[in-house]
């Protein structure tokens, strides 16, 4: 099946206008079977699309970035004032692909960044994607501060919310707070402020240290995440220290 055939758009309301549903109409009549088929091609379609999101492919025609570019989308509360839309499709830059590459292959990832490259977008969303298709991922993201952190976790919140209604049917929201959010299927992302002292009780699959050349104690973090998590992303603009020491810079 094409990439194009899999497009949210083309296949996820085959029901569309009428909204047909089998109960409408009597039992065994041509237009409840007719709506019948409809349904089950409309979950046909779904599964094809969910099985095409679950693939661990750096490209756009499948995996994390399949399901960021046509099956989410993002929100900027900004909109006015950029004279853009408030809600728009995840960008196709191509090297979005090169970063998720590493970010599926590499249990440790440091990643330089400037602002315009939307690489804490791009981080938050693989986070997104694998604690949606793979249960009981725990991650937790590390920043300055904790409503910095708490604005990383509402990134993955927004791509959660913002996706085809039928995805969010098939895991659900079972706990959402200001740093916390978790899903039916067991996984779970937290957001903390800086410091070595905010690790006590976290046992995570995977870290992100957002900010990371300026987080105080960044490398007494490190060695307390590194034992028991088995992938540590950090993202950073770059200054001296222990980023750029980890990125050979």
């Amino acid at each position: 099946m094409s990439a194009k055939s899999l497009r949210g758009k083309d296949n996820r309301n085959l029901l569309g206008a009428t909204n047909f549903n089998p109960a409408d109409f009597p039992l065994g009549s041509p237009e409840s079977r007719a709506a019948a088929r409809a349904v089950l091609l409309e979950e046909e379609a779904n599964d094809a699309i969910w099985k095409a999101c679950l693939q661990k492919g750096a490209t756009f025609d499948s995996g994390c970035l399949l399901w960021l570019t046509q099956h989410t989308a993002t929100e900027d509360q900004h909109w006015m004032s950029k004279g853009t839309q408030p809600i728009a499709p995840f960008p196709k830059k191509q090297y979005f692909a090169v970063v998720l590459y590493y970010l599926l292959n590499r249990p440790k990832v440091f990643i330089p960044k400037t602002r315009e490259m939307m690489t804490s977008w791009l981080v938050c969303g693989y986070v997104a994607w694998q604690m949606q298709w793979f249960p009981g991922m725990v991650w937790v993201l590390q920043s300055q501060k904790e409503d910095k952190a708490a604005d990383l976790v509402n990134y993955i919140r927004m791509l959660y919310r913002l996706q085809d209604p039928w995805m969010k049917e098939r895991v659900k929201v079972v706990a959402d707070n200001y740093t916390e959010l978790k899903l039916s299927n067991g996984s779970k992302v937290t957001g903390i402020p800086q410091g070595a002292d905010q690790w006590r009780s976290h046992h995570p699959h995977g870290v992100v240290f957002d900010e990371a050349s300026h987080l105080t104690e960044a490398e007494a973090c490190y060695n307390i995440a590194a034992p028991v998590a088995r992938q540590i992303i950090g993202i950073s603009s770059v200054a001296p220290g222990f980023f750029a020491n980890q990125c050979g810079l």
